[in-house]
């Protein structure tokens, strides 16, 4: 491939993300920069805290892994490889907003700040966010460290039992920011990981029931 077809490509992709710099082609039209959506809020939160929780069910799927036997070898790989991949996009992101790629503090209130007050769901999980000092549903360390003790079926039961209450603790976070982020490469992910965290639940149900 030409070196001018490769920088070609490079400009479609950066402009398609948001970052093409200082205008964005259409056809033969120039769009200022300023017509393209920044980042808010809800974008950075949404980056760093599922980066975050990202980055544990990679480490409880690499315990599944490494130690052990395990008939769920398929379902933790399929997920290690989705993750990293997200994990990916979203420090990218980060780096290139100029943002930290960790919070600076636990608190889940920039989901307050969405384009319609709370509901009733969303303040509930809010509730659960304080009194989990964070996101709910991450395993803790002690959960972690009996993952890597057992082995066998009572280690795919336990790790199926803290990967769905992973996921469900991250859902709700990612329809708010499906709907409320201000860029659409973040509203397009999050949505695609409500999605695919909806299917691995369901299939995690349904193995769970043969143990």
């Amino acid at each position: 491939m030409s070196g001018r077809r490769i920088a070609g490509l490079v400009l479609v992709l950066l402009a398609g993300a948001g970052l093409g710099g200082g205008c964005q082609r259409v056809g033969a039209v120039a769009q200022p920069a300023a017509v393209i959506a920044a980042p808010g809020a809800v974008d950075v939160g949404f980056a760093q805290f599922m980066r975050g929780h990202h980055d544990q069910a990679v480490v409880m799927t690499q315990i599944l892994l490494d130690h052990g036997s395990t008939k769920l070898a398929g379902l933790a790989r399929s997920i290690q490889a989705a993750q990293l991949i997200e994990i990916g996009e979203m420090k990218g992101w980060l780096l290139l907003w100029g943002k930290p790629l960790l919070p600076a503090s636990a608190s889940m209130d920039w989901m307050l700040l969405g384009r319609t007050p709370p509901d009733a769901t969303l303040n509930r999980y809010l509730l659960d966010c304080r009194s989990a000092g964070g996101m709910p549903g991450l395993a803790t360390s002690d959960e972690l460290n009996t993952l890597r003790k057992l082995d066998g079926d009572e280690r795919d039961h336990l790790f199926l039992q803290l990967m769905m209450r992973h996921h469900q603790g991250a859902l709700p976070m990612a329809h708010f920011a499906a709907i409320n982020a201000e860029t659409q490469v973040v509203r397009t992910l999050a949505a695609q990981i409500e999605v695919q965290q909806m299917e691995e639940l369901a299939a995690m149900a349904m193995m769970g029931r043969g143990h």
